[in-house]
């Protein structure tokens, strides 16, 4: 997937040109040999999962949630009955209904992913699996990526924030 985004591709249907995107984390150099004028710099950032990221990855999100730092957006039920509550939200045409409820039906169905997930362990890793084969984890998983992905910026951050001159100037 990363080969075919790091080159610049056309859209069949308007034939406009769609730039190409550049890696992030490209430290081997590997994709920086693609990029043109035109290249989104650091538009992707390449995750190779493997068990023990992944359990790091399934507990930060579990504790993010359980302390409330990360919160979810109302049932799209609870969220359709406010809007229907209001003189504006009955005035609003069925379209534009749909896309102002779009990001509730969207955590509706992340929840339900995240519901159906049955945490086992295999020695110190953690697996998650889906209890209902029909109901798919594809959100729950973006939205696991996307923690991890905060989570490593802020240790990034959190990490230049610690360097101090005083230690360059001790070094011989």
């Amino acid at each position: 997937m990363v080969d075919f985004l790091v080159i610049g591709q056309v859209d069949p249907e308007t034939l406009d040109e769609l730039p190409p995107f550049g890696v992030m984390n490209d430290d081997d150099g590997k994709y920086r040999k693609q990029r043109t004028v035109n290249t989104i710099h650091d538009a992707l950032y390449i995750i190779k999962a493997n068990a023990p990221m992944n359990t790091e990855m399934y507990s930060y999100a579990k504790v993010q949630l359980t302390n409330g730092k990360v919160k979810l957006l109302i049932d799209e039920q609870a969220a359709k009955l406010k809007l229907l509550g209001t003189k504006a939200g009955q005035a609003l045409p069925a379209d534009r209904r749909a896309e102002y409820l779009r990001p509730f039906v969207l955590t509706t169905v992340l929840r339900e992913q995240l519901l159906n997930l049955v945490e086992e362990n295999e020695g110190i890793n953690i697996i998650l699996k889906q209890s209902v084969r029909k109901i798919l984890k594809d959100k729950a998983s973006a939205f696991f990526y996307g923690l991890y992905f905060i989570k490593l910026q802020e240790d990034q951050q959190r990490n230049r924030r610690k360097f101090k001159i005083q230690d360059l100037l001790m070094m011989n």
